[in-house]
């Protein structure tokens, strides 16, 4: 396999990682991230966000709904990031 080939792979992988994520965000909602995630408190120049990190931010999971949600992310991305590197 090429070195370019390679790197179309991680390419491929690292965009299905953020379509997984930014799916995930919007199917839950933002009421529901607010009630299983707490977001950083502190906010100043350096870890503000723009409308896609506010979006795809779910932030530490403090309900057992959020940890569902952090391994179904894991879990999902690990498993399509394997079949897109290693199988196609």
């Amino acid at each position: 396999m090429a070195e370019s080939e390679q790197a179309v792979r991680v390419i491929l992988s690292f965009m299905n990682a953020l379509c997984i994520i930014y799916i995930t965000a919007k199917v839950i909602g933002e009421e529901k991230k607010a009630k299983w995630f707490k977001k950083r408190q502190k906010s100043n120049i350096f870890t503000r966000r723009g409308f896609l990190g506010d979006a795809c931010n779910f932030g530490v999971p403090q309900k057992w709904q959020g940890f569902a949600v952090a391994f179904w992310l894991f879990g999902s991305i690990g498993v399509l990031s394997y079949v897109v590197i290693f199988t196609m």
